[in-house]
């Protein structure tokens, strides 16, 4: 979530043992642009603002933003992961 302009919290689920592989993901990076793949799915949320999202067969398993000088602080990549 976002409080104010500022990156606040992020909603976590514990995965079931052995439910998610040990695969290497892929970063999505959306700092500069929308990176939500060719159909994306979920509408279109925050309006405005860039976008990042993982393709359906992965989950978000880590969240990057920085808080350097000028920038809003907000999610700027996704680091998503198989999931089987």
């Amino acid at each position: 979530s976002v409080r104010g302009a500022a990156v606040s919290a992020a909603l976590c689920r514990e995965a079931t043992p052995g439910a998610l592989p040990a695969a290497a993901g892929r970063t999505v990076w959306f700092d500069r642009g929308d990176n939500r793949g060719t159909s994306p799915k979920g509408g279109d949320f925050a309006r405005g603002h860039y976008k990042g999202q993982c393709a359906d067969d992965e989950y978000a398993a880590g969240i990057a933003w920085t808080g350097r000088l000028g920038s809003a602080r907000t999610p700027d990549a996704l680091y998503c992961r198989p999931l089987a």
